[in-house]
């Protein structure tokens, strides 16, 4: 039994095939326009989540990459400030070594004591170091002041570890406290055999003055101990150093990679969708013209 095809029904046909070439042309303006194939959920579900998961981890990357530099700030300027404490201290052993020669006279030795005092000064000027208005070798106690002049050797700083995080689930410690590198403080009746920098750099300046030879030797020894902590620190913060270059190494890659997946996802081919809009274009002037022929005429027309 065949099916009687009315003029309404062809009508109506004509104007939602003629609807739907409507929606493809806006569709293909849009992409053009914006230059994303993916500009609604209902665009491609599937790729909507990719996306939204690319762009998550690009904005997480983009923290990791933020606390990666500001890491690796914070070392360089840890290591840099280790250096000068370094020269400081190199500096005092070589005056120790002059003053502990049997030949050098007792004002020669006083000079030499006040030099020592100076480098005191200068290595407790360095214990105070900030970075960006924060205090380096307190731990995490940061806004506050670690040694003074007249105490650092009795003053014990924090020993908080401030760590940064990297990537999911690894982070680095970014910090030294002071007691690692200027080690432990001492009390008064300890401070002739301790090895805390401020006591020996103290112990050598009262011996020089007072032309103690016994008393520079021993110190001279402590001194010695000293330095080789604060290499070991410093060989320790270089350790980290490189390996947070290794993880921005990595970290850029990871950037890239995802960048790459989500431009696949979400871009547009431009070309592609030039030649679709012309075919549809085409499509749609051929429909248009076929409509004119579909249309029933009105009386109207007749009367014309």
């Amino acid at each position: 039994m065949l099916m009687r095809i009315t003029q309404s029904m062809m009508n109506n046909q004509f104007m939602h095939n003629l609807n739907l070439s409507n929606e493809r042309m806006n569709t293909y303006q849009e992409v053009l326009s914006s230059g994303l194939k993916l500009n609604r959920p209902s665009d491609d579900p599937v790729g909507v989540g990719y996306a939204m998961r690319y762009t998550a981890q690009l904005a997480a990357n983009d923290q990791y990459v933020s606390n990666a530099s500001a890491g690796q700030s914070q070392l360089e300027y840890l290591d840099t400030t280790l250096g000068q404490i370094n020269e400081v201290l190199q500096r005092a052993k070589e005056l120790a070594v002059q003053g502990a020669s049997g030949s050098v006279p007792a004002d020669a030795r006083k000079a030499i004591g006040e030099e020592m005092d100076q480098l005191y000064k200068q290595l407790v000027d360095l214990s105070n170091s900030q970075f960006s208005g924060r205090y380096i070798f307190n731990g995490q106690k940061t806004d506050t002041r670690p040694y003074d002049l007249a105490n650092a050797m009795y003053q014990q700083t924090d020993d908080g570890v401030i760590n940064y995080q990297m990537s999911e689930g690894v982070s680095l410690q970014v910090n030294v406290n002071g007691d690692e590198v200027f080690g432990p403080p001492t009390t008064a009746a300890g401070m002739p055999t301790s090895d805390n920098l401020f006591a020996v750099m103290r112990n050598l300046t009262d011996s020089l003055n007072s032309s103690d030879a016994a008393g520079i030797a021993s110190a001279m020894d402590k001194l010695e101990t000293g330095l080789n902590r604060v290499l070991q620190v410093r060989s320790s913060v270089g350790a980290r150093s490189n390996r947070l270059e290794l993880i921005q190494n990595r970290l850029k890659d990871v950037n890239l990679n995802v960048t790459t997946l989500l431009s696949k996802t979400t871009d547009a081919d431009i070309a592609q969708t030039i030649t679709d809009m012309t075919t549809a274009q085409s499509v749609q002037r051929a429909a248009m013209a076929s409509g004119t022929r579909i249309i029933q005429p009105t009386l109207v027309d007749y009367l014309r």
